[in-house]
């Protein structure tokens, strides 16, 4: 008797399994704590980021990761809106004929786990990490009872989208950026700077492609201050502020420089990684949904991928010599170096802020300007993690890190703010998400 009653214990259990109601698609898209996936990979993006052997702040291949993932979700919500036709150049393929039956988080999963395998090839435990997290979520979709049919449609529309970003990437001109360079010489242009005197990166980046037609449009920044060797001139002036203030910094300042150089060295996040960490924390305190998340996650990488192309055509335009090499040759002192690494290229404008910049006015356009957060970016190096009262705050606060770090000039910080700032209100204006 009690083995039969067992037996039908599991009977029982089995066909409730059977029966239990597959969650609906359309409903989980716009669930609290959806965007956890866009966390988990977010997560595992900056365990790449701090030993990718690419020399640049990965704005690039996050941009373009994001836009995969919201458009391999946005057919199964119809309050957003598809990004193919309002990108430069960009077409997604067409959706499945019946969307009732995909699993949109399979679809995510799976774009976003292609992406990062296209842009980081080289290291073995890259690969092993994104196969195990892709992996990891379609075990979790399992559990909630999704269907290995609508998983497996999921995966594969996922994938189908992946491909048509992949393709479209490969076609943006920055495999050209980096072509033989003659670097402009004359008195006040930009010259390799120490400890290694690197030629200069990316030369021709502000002929790439941006992912919005006309987002860089009437951002040049107006000419920068004429250089003099005269003591009392602007120029001279505006490089004897940057070694003064190096001298008497207070350690908020310094904590500051410190706390957002981002360079790409193997330790830092980047930029990149770090408008990321902050999209994160503020994704996971919200509790947003999956497509809230992916919203966000295009939104601001689109604004600083773009802004990062509109910067460097000004920087390469006007070739301004970096406070490093007009301290140490023109004011004479040749001991002085900067608390952080000079980067190797023109100094006008700052890239930090016009790039910061354009990731706040991007999102402030979105959450609205009294959004407190907490960036706990450098919490793994030892930084205790930062509380800002809104977005613009922190991106002031990252470009005037320059200042404090000894690289840039107070005017090309405040021109980066501008640029940015433009960058953003014109790809706010242009698409459309909702």
């Amino acid at each position: 008797m009690i083995f039969m009653l067992i037996i039908s214990g599991f009977a029982f259990e089995e066909t409730a399994k059977a029966q239990k109601p597959e969650p609906d698609p359309g409903m989980v898209l716009e669930s609290p704590g959806g965007s956890k996936l866009i966390s988990d990979w977010i997560t595992a993006h900056l365990k790449t980021i701090r030993t990718a052997k690419i020399l640049n702040h990965h704005h690039r291949q996050t941009a373009y990761s994001a836009i995969a993932l919201y458009e391999a979700l946005v057919p199964g919500d119809r309050n957003y809106k598809p990004l193919a036709g309002q990108l430069n150049g960009y077409q997604s393929p067409d959706p499945p004929s019946d969307i009732s039956k995909i699993c949109w988080q399979s679809s995510a999963n799976a774009a976003i786990a292609d992406m990062f395998r296209f842009f980081y090839p080289q290291n073995p435990a890259d690969r092993i990490r994104f196969d195990s997290l892709e992996n990891a979520w379609m075990k979790s979709l399992r559990k909630e009872g999704y269907s290995e049919g609508s998983i497996r449609a999921g995966a594969q529309y996922g994938s189908a989208v992946a491909d048509a970003v992949i393709k479209w990437c490969k076609t943006d001109g920055s495999d050209k950026i980096s072509e033989p360079y003659t670097v402009p010489t004359g008195l006040g242009l930009w010259e390799p700077t120490p400890p290694k005197f690197i030629p200069p990166v990316f030369p021709y980046m502000g002929r790439e492609r941006t992912m919005v037609k006309g987002s860089i449009d009437n951002s040049l920044p107006p000419p920068p201050v004429a250089f003099s060797l005269d003591s009392l001139s602007l120029f001279y002036r505006m490089v004897d502020e940057v070694y003064r203030n190096s001298a008497k910094m207070n350690s908020a300042q310094k904590a500051t420089g410190l706390y957002w150089d981002d360079f790409p060295d193997g330790k830092s996040i980047t930029s990149g990684g770090h408008w990321a960490t902050i999209l994160k924390n503020i994704m996971d305190a919200g509790q947003l949904s999956l497509i809230e998340g992916a919203h966000l996650y295009a939104a601001l990488f689109i604004a600083t991928h773009d802004a990062g192309i509109g910067c460097f055509k000004a920087k390469y335009t006007y070739n301004t010599m970096r406070p490093v090499t007009y301290i140490q040759k023109y004011m004479k002192h040749p001991e002085w170096s900067p608390m952080i690494v000079t980067p190797p290229h023109p100094e006008y404008p700052a890239a930090h802020a016009t790039i910061s910049m354009a990731a706040a006015t991007m999102l402030t356009s979105i959450l609205g300007d009294t959004l407190s957060f907490t960036d706990n970016a450098y919490e793994y190096l030892g930084y205790k993690a930062r509380r800002y009262k809104n977005l613009v705050e922190a991106a002031v606060e990252a470009g005037m890190s320059r200042f404090y770090g000894g690289i840039h000039y107070l005017p090309s910080i405040e021109a980066g703010f501008t640029q940015g700032q433009k960058i953003a209100e014109n790809i706010a204006g242009k698409l459309v998400f909702r």
